[in-house]
């Protein structure tokens, strides 16, 4: 018994983390400025973490990181123009600060679960 005990605990801590987007709106929620979610609402945060999770896999698939790719989180330049340019074909205009602010809060829900990798120092870029 107390083997199959150890052995649970053992496996427990090598688990991957798991991202649910539910959690992470709670997240931002928790944490977002009230200004910003004065502009966006709740169905705002949902939908940009919603799209931001779209632009993620995106950039994940095989393919691409073959090529050396690295996938940032908390909301590139490039995420935000793709996330913002969605939402306008969906008829939902939120800044490019408030996008920011709701993609950096979606980051530290990611740092929270341990889904992050090393940080990414502004000399790192291209």
């Amino acid at each position: 018994m107390a083997t199959i005990l150890m052995e649970r605990r053992k496996n427990r801590h090598h688990r991957q983390p798991v991202y649910v987007i539910d959690d992470a709106v709670e997240y931002a929620l928790e944490n977002i400025d009230p200004k910003t979610l004065g502009q966006v609402r709740k169905d705002g945060v949902r939908r940009i973490i919603e799209w931001s999770a779209h632009y993620l896999q995106g950039l994940a698939v095989p393919s691409r990181r073959r090529t050396g790719l690295q996938v940032i989180a908390g909301g590139d330049e490039n995420a935000i123009a793709y996330i913002r340019q969605e939402l306008l074909k969906k008829g939902h205009d939120y800044s490019t600060d408030a996008l920011a602010e709701v993609l950096a809060l979606e980051a530290g829900y990611l740092g929270s679960i341990g889904a992050l990798g090393r940080k990414v120092e502004e000399g790192d870029l291209l």
